[in-house]
């Protein structure tokens, strides 16, 4: 049995392995960088580092999340630093038996390599994703280079 946070954006049910998850915070609001991609919120302090703070709504469906009390950021390692995703709502830790999960083969035809399969229940679908490959060459680099842009905004804000 694997287990998985589940979570929701824009109706749809996600989940990412929780050996993947860091821990799950509440949302404050970030400090805006320039010239990021409108999807990076912008960064928090988060156990003595810079944490990005990602909205997933909208690097995955184009639009911004709706900010309320259930919203939350999910912090996980990427790229061997901390990134944190929001996301709408925590629906809670799931087991799944490796029956209830199908990896994404090619014959589905889905290219997006962020999916990484489907958990099939009764009455839903809830697709896996791999953070690890959310973002292409360039929006990498971008992410990379946020806490060295940071710590320009706040070396201009001390002068």
């Amino acid at each position: 049995m694997e287990q998985f946070i589940i979570f929701k954006l824009n109706n749809q049910k996600y989940a990412i392995e929780i050996s993947r998850i860091d821990r799950i915070i509440d949302y404050n609001e970030p400090k805006q960088i320039p010239e990021t991609f409108d999807y990076v919120l912008g960064v928090i302090k988060y156990d003595d580092r810079i944490l990005p703070i990602i909205d997933l709504t909208k690097k995955l469906y184009n639009t911004n999340v709706t900010i309320d009390t259930k919203s939350k950021v999910i912090v996980t390692t990427w790229k061997d630093r901390m990134l944190g995703f929001l996301v709408e709502d925590i629906e809670g830790i799931q087991r799944f038996t490796s029956d209830q999960i199908e990896e994404n083969h090619e014959q589905y035809e889905i290219s997006k390599k962020y999916i990484e399969g489907f958990i099939k229940l009764e009455d839903d679908i809830i697709i896996i994703l791999d953070t690890q490959q959310l973002f292409d060459y360039e929006q990498e680099e971008d992410i990379l280079d946020l806490e060295e842009k940071f710590e320009e905004i706040n070396d201009e804000n001390e002068e």
